[in-house]
């Protein structure tokens, strides 16, 4: 059965020069003090994916849990591209990062999309074979549909192997989950759901109010949660911070999602960041105060292309 967890590190960002400048904002070393940090912290979840960084981040991570051995609980995905089709083709994408993260097994292995011919009942056999030989402990999905959740759900079963976690973006300017029947299957199968994106790329952080947002590719990806609103929540997430010890924004942005039952994985470059979001649990929100913040979100959504 695996663990329960209030909270994880989100690897996005890991090696990636493209759209979070690694190289020359952070570097190996300063992720290395988070990755620590966060273990003194007791946060143990370390989500990554082959497809971040090409697989730099797997390789990062990997060379941090040598020197911590069972002490982290590591997460990746695999990417049913169309070029990947082929029962071999999965088992060398699993092969392929157990190697990177230099682990003979994965605490979690998720599932994205499929994108070509490789449908789910070819990726549920697979999974469920690598599950029955030990390379995986626990079987997730990322990203997937209510519908794809359950159909999933009903062709690993037929293996006789557990699903345990979905993951999907959820922060307080994206609720879409909970309308389009995400959050619901996931309550009906017993999942336990993982937020991505839980600050919405550092706009939930509060600091672009006050400074330029960067330049480049992820200006591109911030822009879809523009909002003239914006500063309503950002204001009302620090008067509620301030009745919890001065809690900031970010914190409490993070504690909504708790309190909703999910575990939120918010990335982070320095150790700074990781402090600021281990801070986030060991207290709760009131109910009052997550329906204030259910309702004024609720007018935040951003528009969708």
């Amino acid at each position: 059965m695996p663990p329960d967890f209030e909270i994880g590190v989100g690897t996005w960002s890991w090696g990636d020069r493209l759209i979070w400048n690694f190289g020359a904002d952070y570097d190996e070393g300063a992720l290395y003090e988070v990755f620590l940090r966060a273990l003194r912290d007791g946060v143990v979840l370390f989500s990554t994916s082959e497809s971040f960084a090409d697989g730099r981040a797997e390789q990062i991570l990997g060379s941090f849990l040598v020197q911590a051995p069972n002490r982290a609980f590591v997460s990746t995905k695999y990417a049913p591209h169309p070029w990947r089709f082929r029962r071999s083709d999965f088992q060398s994408a699993l092969r392929a990062s157990l190697e990177r993260l230099r682990i003979p097994a994965v605490d979690l292995y998720q599932v994205l999309p499929p994108a070509g011919w490789m449908g789910l009942p070819v990726l549920a056999e697979c999974i469920s074979e690598a599950y029955d030989r030990g390379l995986i402990r626990s079987v997730g999905v990322s990203n997937f549909s209510a519908n794809q959740i359950e159909q999933f759900y009903e062709l690993l079963n037929r293996f006789g192997t557990p699903l345990s976690f979905a993951e999907a973006e959820y922060n307080l300017l994206n609720r879409e989950i909970e309308r389009n029947g995400v959050m619901d299957i996931c309550g009906r199968l017993k999942l336990r759901l993982i937020a991505q994106s839980p600050l919405a790329m550092g706009i939930l952080s509060g600091k672009y109010l006050s400074q330029p947002e960067p330049e480049g590719v992820r200006r591109r990806f911030l822009e879809r949660y523009r909002n003239p609103n914006l500063p309503l929540l950002i204001r009302l997430l620090n008067n509620i911070g301030s009745e919890h010890d001065g809690k900031n924004c970010a914190q409490v942005s993070l504690n909504w999602l708790i309190c909703k039952g999910v575990i939120p994985i918010p990335g982070a470059k320095q150790i700074e960041q990781v402090i600021q979001n281990d801070q986030a649990t060991g207290w709760s929100l009131t109910a009052d105060e997550v329906q204030q913040l259910d309702d004024l979100s609720d007018n935040l959504q951003p528009l969708r292309a």
